[in-house]
């Protein structure tokens, strides 16, 4: 009996370590078309054409096309906060830790646009819940929550070494930061027309450097 049981573990971890491989080169092949086509241009047959795995495979091992993004998108913003959190970990002062916050998102979007493309396609067309699965949806929220909440301890800190203006509202400021750190990034690393034109890492060191006139301590005022 004992023999028998052992035999079954074994096939059952064998299994879903061949599913788990699956899953993986499937995300793997979406990856590689992101740099051929576009984000916009990819659809499921796309994808499984890529993996050589037929639609109603992908279907077993992914809800959608969105579940695909949101997955990579989950991995991807995992790494970066790792690379974040260990950057920070090298520097002092709530201002000097929100420059180097932003910074390891620019290298890392400059490094890897297929990232950026990424990010930017939940930043136009949103979530929507029942075209993803509960899991990655739950893992997207926690690692979303737990951004934030490195974010709000480096604008506190900074309120607290009085390296950032102490009438900082620290939410409000965290949503703007992020979404317009991302926006600036976005133009600094596109391909697309644009009236100016710029070297993209002077490009986003001016809005850095503009945008720590705007928080640190000694900034003017404004009437709330």
């Amino acid at each position: 009996m004992a023999a028998i049981d052992q035999k079954q573990q074994a096939g059952s971890s064998r299994r879903r370590a061949e599913r788990e491989a699956r899953r993986r080169f499937i995300l793997e092949s979406a990856r590689g078309l992101l740099a051929e086509k576009g984000i916009g241009d990819i659809r499921m047959d796309d994808i499984a054409a890529a993996s050589e795995y037929t639609r109603r495979t992908l279907y077993s091992y992914f809800k959608s096309r969105d579940d695909i993004w949101l997955r990579i998108n989950v991995e991807d913003m995992a790494a970066r906060w790792e690379s974040q959190k260990r950057a920070l970990a090298e520097v002092e002062g709530g201002l000097a830790r929100i420059v180097v916050w932003a910074e390891v998102l620019y290298a890392s979007w400059k490094a890897r646009p297929n990232t950026m493309l990424v990010e930017q396609y939940w930043d136009f067309h949103g979530i929507e819940r029942e075209r993803v699965s509960p899991e990655v949806f739950g893992e997207f929220e926690a690692l979303n929550d737990e951004l934030a909440t490195g974010l709000r301890e480096i604008f506190n800190a900074g309120i607290e070494d009085g390296s950032l203006r102490p009438d900082l509202p620290v939410d409000v400021c965290i949503s703007q930061f992020i979404h317009s750190l991302r926006a600036v990034l976005g133009r600094a690393l596109s391909s697309s027309y644009s009236f100016a034109e710029f070297d993209a890492d002077q490009y986003v060191r001016h809005f850095l450097d503009q945008y720590q006139r705007s928080v640190r301590s000694d900034a003017p005022r404004t009437d709330s």
